[in-house]
């Protein structure tokens, strides 16, 4: 049996769900500005800094929305960009859900990608960061109303893609009655 969390929220659910999904991945990734490729070694990714800094910095971003943040090597230091940001993402006034991205452009080594579930630690995710990069489901069922009043279950996904422009996505996905 899964651990449950309650929450107060509607829950979006079946093709409504779908839709948002296609909607917010069918948006363009925003290109790099022309300073941020001149610098030595940058990365983006959609705090923990082992080297680098932010040239763009995440900041809140709403439902079914993409969020993007750049980091760079800091001038001067050819050092690349390597290090993590923590996020906790609001379910209810109540209920969150702490993740971690980490995320590597070093001078030598390896372009690297990690997410890590249940910390609100940076340097967890940098720390896990490898070649391949990973991806999760939570450990946690959310259970909630859909807008028809109907019991809903989800978990959430999270995938870590490496590169210079590293991908993440989080994806809310449905899960069936009898799969709790």
């Amino acid at each position: 049996m899964a651990n449950i969390i309650p929450i107060l929220t509607v829950i979006l659910t079946g093709g409504e769900l779908l839709v948002k999904i296609k909607e917010v991945a069918e948006k363009l990734i925003p290109d790099v500005p022309k300073e941020l490729k001149d610098k030595f070694r940058y990365i983006q990714a959609r705090t923990h800094f082992d080297n680098g800094k932010y040239w763009d910095a995440p900041g809140g971003t709403g439902p079914f929305t993409q969020l993007v943040f750049t980091g760079c090597n800091q001038d001067l230091e050819p050092g690349g960009v390597a290090g993590g940001t923590a996020f906790r993402l609001s379910l209810d006034a109540e209920h969150y859900y702490d993740f971690a991205l980490g995320w590597t452009h070093p001078s030598v080594g390896a372009l690297k990608a990690s997410v890590v579930e249940g910390t609100q630690k940076a340097k967890d995710a940098y720390e896990a960061a490898t070649p391949e990069g990973n991806a999760l489901v939570s450990t946690f069922v959310f259970e909630g109303k859909d807008k028809d009043n109907n019991k809903a279950q989800f978990k959430i996904h999270i995938s870590a893609t490496p590169g210079v422009q590293s991908l993440y996505v989080l994806k809310q996905v449905e899960v069936g009655k009898d799969a709790v």
